[in-house]
């Protein structure tokens, strides 16, 4: 039987919404430009992730560096403090997090079909469950559906995450389908594990000369009518 293992952040949910809303509110950031500060945010938490993921920092301190650094970037002087204070900001702006349009749809259709599912996610273990929970995803997965990389101490892309999650769930990998947004960690990682994958590209299309998913969709309803199909 196939088994659905979906990716979280930025592919059940928009994750921009409450930093977009942050840093809107926050008042030494006022009036920067959102689409120009998000990515160099994310380009931060990913230098900050892996640091936490390899013990060099702790989350607090990822916490100051990517805050302080990416508000530098854009010429703004942020102390330890005020990194602090975004911080809790951000924190509470994701407790009003959503699930995308029809994602609530697909996962009732993969459980009307008795497709087994779960979830992979990249983070630490407090925070990603965290969001489980605001996002209502708990009516759907129970806590040990969820693998967080911040349990098990390797990360997407790692293979052994995806392998990790096969024996643990007892599937093999001929028949396991991985769905994200992020083609290096999730797409790549799936595919060099041996996966089937359904890339969320949405606008990164034009990124990669290579595609190794096995589809690519724009959108959840896109997604929802790919896995429809899949799963009569």
């Amino acid at each position: 039987m196939d088994t659905v293992v979906f990716d979280l952040d930025d592919t059940l949910y928009d994750r921009s919404q409450p930093l977009k809303k942050t840093l809107l509110n926050f008042e030494a950031t006022k009036g920067l430009s959102f689409e120009h500060f998000h990515g160099i945010f994310q380009r931060n938490s990913d230098i900050a992730f892996d640091h936490v993921t390899d013990r060099i920092w702790s989350l607090e301190e990822s916490h100051i560096f990517r805050m302080k650094e990416s508000a530098k970037q854009m010429g703004v002087h942020i102390s330890n403090e005020g990194a602090r204070e975004f911080q809790s900001l951000y924190e509470e702006n994701q407790q009003h997090i959503e699930l995308y349009p029809s994602i609530i749809e697909i996962l009732d259709y993969l459980h009307e079909k008795d497709v087994p599912t779960l979830i992979m996610t990249n983070g630490p273990s407090a925070h990603q469950r965290n969001k489980i929970k605001n996002l209502g995803l708990d009516l759907y997965f129970t806590p040990d559906q969820i693998i967080v990389s911040g349990e098990e101490g390797i990360a997407k892309p790692n293979t052994e995450i995806f392998k990790l999650t096969e024996s643990k769930f007892q599937f093999d990998k001929a028949y396991a389908w991985f769905i994200g947004d992020s083609y290096d960690n999730d797409i790549v990682g799936a595919s060099k594990a041996g996966w089937h994958s359904i890339w969320l590209a949405k606008q990164k299309l034009e990124n990669h000369s290579t595609n190794l998913s096995t589809y690519t969709v724009s959108s959840t309803t896109e997604l929802k009518d790919c896995l429809f199909r899949l799963f009569k």
